[in-house]
């Protein structure tokens, strides 16, 4: 668009230089005016036409400068809104990497909090392993060799239930033996 209206303006002002270089001679009280374009051309108008021809040079001059003048906002415009869209871009950027850090250290203090959690657990395990009664006291050994051939349990490997009367079924507790 720049371009053309420039081309426009250009043919505009040749034309209007050739009108003015044109029409000073004196013979243009007469009916003819006769238009010399530099000596090689020479153009018989009557001043009417004169007259039009001033004025579709003054066209293509106004019509050639709205032209440049469109053209200069049409990318005024454009470099305004590409900055507005960088710049918007930019914002967007800098809050997914604000929101990208805030889950980071989110995630940190999660883990960290897991880790605390985990010590303190492990440190409460040890404090009730070393005051735990029965991890020291001794284990007693059943046999149960003999019931399993029939022969009645000895009254000193029979389980006892809590109530004090003997446990019908073969489940029970099993305690820890601190022997290797």
């Amino acid at each position: 668009m720049v371009i053309l209206g420039l081309i426009l303006v250009l043919i505009a002002v040749a034309i209007g230089a050739a009108l003015l270089l044109g029409t000073q001679t004196p013979e243009v009280s007469g009916q003819e005016v006769d238009i010399r374009l530099f000596d090689a051309v020479t153009i018989n108008l009557n001043p009417l036409t004169l007259v039009i021809a001033g004025m579709l040079t003054m066209l293509l001059l106004w019509l050639g400068l709205v032209m440049i003048k469109a053209a200069l906002t049409r990318k005024a415009k454009q470099r305004r809104l590409r900055k507005e869209q960088e710049a918007e871009s930019k914002r967007r950027l800098a809050e997914q990497e604000a929101a990208h850090q805030q889950e980071l250290r989110e995630r940190e203090r999660a883990i960290e909090d897991q880790r605390v959690s985990t010590e303190i657990a492990r440190e409460r395990a040890e404090v009730a392993e070393r005051h735990d009664p029965t991890i020291d006291a001794p284990t007693e050994r059943i046999s149960t060799r003999d019931a399993a051939r029939g022969a009645p349990a000895d009254d000193a490997t029979r389980p006892i239930a809590r109530d004090g009367g003997p446990v019908d079924d073969a489940t029970r507790p099993i305690r820890r033996d601190p022997r290797p």
